[in-house]
């Protein structure tokens, strides 16, 4: 799978990092439909969510397999930036998130 990372380029991560991907992609989903309930603190998960976020991208990049720029591929996956705003995540992370679960 090829998942770019805003502002970092594309990685190919196999199928074991995608599904550690996956597994963070769904607690951010988690976290955003608690905050749609009224559940959640805003500035505690605005922190939550920029922790996950930086998470995922250190997955990417560390065990992931760097694309050369001049390769060209279509990206499965686009992972925001860890700035990402509560209010924006919740237009990116629904239902199945980012990473499709099937």
């Amino acid at each position: 799978m090829v998942i770019r990372i805003s502002g970092q380029g594309q990685f190919k991560v196999n199928s074991e990092i995608l599904d550690k991907i996956n597994e963070i992609d769904n607690s951010i989903v988690d976290l955003i439909e608690n905050v749609s309930l009224g559940s959640s603190d805003h500035k505690l998960t605005q922190k939550e969510l920029q922790s996950k976020l930086t998470e995922m991208k250190n997955l990417i990049t560390s065990k992931g397999q760097p694309m050369d720029d001049k390769e060209i591929a279509e990206s499965d996956a686009i992972i925001p930036d860890s700035d990402l705003s509560i209010e924006e995540a919740s237009k990116i992370f629904k239902e199945e998130g980012i990473i499709s679960d099937d």
